[in-house]
C-alpha cells in the first residue's frame, strides 16, 4: 500500500499549487507549462520507483543503471520544474534558480561521501544530464512564449544606456 501513497498525493499537490498561483494572479501560460511538466515528471518518477525498479531488480535485468538513477533523472526534472512553477519569474533569474537546484541536488549526493550510504557517480551524472535536458526544455518554453527575450532585451537596453 505504501508504494501507492505518492499517487494519491499528486492530484492534491497539483491542485494546491494551481490554487496558490491563481490566488496570487500568477497562473500564467508559463506556469501552466512548468506545473504540467513538474507534475508529470513527479508521476513518472514515482511510477518508475514503484513498478519499474522492483521489476528490474526482481528479474535481474541489466538496464544500464536506469532503475538505479531514476530518482536523480526524472526527479531532477520534477524538482526543477516545480521550483520554477513556484518561484520562476520568466526572466534571467530563472537560470540562476535552475543552477541552484542542480547544484543542491549534486551537493545532496555528495553528502553520501560523509555517511554510511555509498556514493554513486551515476546519480551525479543523471542529475547533470537531466538538469541539462531540463534547461533545454525550459529554454524552448521561454522562447516559445517570448518571456526571456523581453527580459534579455531590457537587460541589453539597460547595459547600452550605461
Amino acid at each position: 500500500m505504501d508504494r501507492f501513497i505518492p499517487f494519491f498525493l499528486i492530484p492534491f499537490i497539483a491542485w494546491g499549487v494551481r490554487h496558490y498561483l491563481v490566488s496570487r494572479n500568477d497562473y500564467t501560460t508559463l506556469k501552466k507549462w512548468t506545473l504540467g511538466i513538474g507534475i508529470t515528471a513527479f508521476f513518472l518518477t514515482e511510477m518508475a520507483r514503484s513498478f519499474y525498479r522492483p521489476y528490474i531488480y526482481a528479474n535481474d535485468i541489466n538496464d544500464w543503471v536506469i532503475a538505479d538513477t531514476i530518482g536523480n533523472s526524472l526527479g531532477t526534472v520534477a524538482a526543477i520544474f516545480m521550483i520554477l512553477t513556484m518561484s520562476g519569474r520568466g526572466t534571467s533569474w530563472d537560470w540562476r534558480l535552475v543552477g541552484i537546484v542542480i547544484a543542491g541536488l549534486i551537493a545532496y549526493e555528495m553528502l553520501n561521501l560523509l555517511g554510511e550510504h555509498p556514493f554513486d557517480t551515476n546519480d551525479v551524472l543523471a542529475t547533470l544530464v537531466f538538469g541539462g535536458i531540463s534547461v533545454l526544455i525550459y529554454a524552448h518554453i521561454l522562447a516559445r512564449h517570448g518571456t526571456i527575450s523581453r527580459a534579455l532585451e531590457s537587460s541589453a537596453d539597460s547595459h547600452s544606456e550605461s
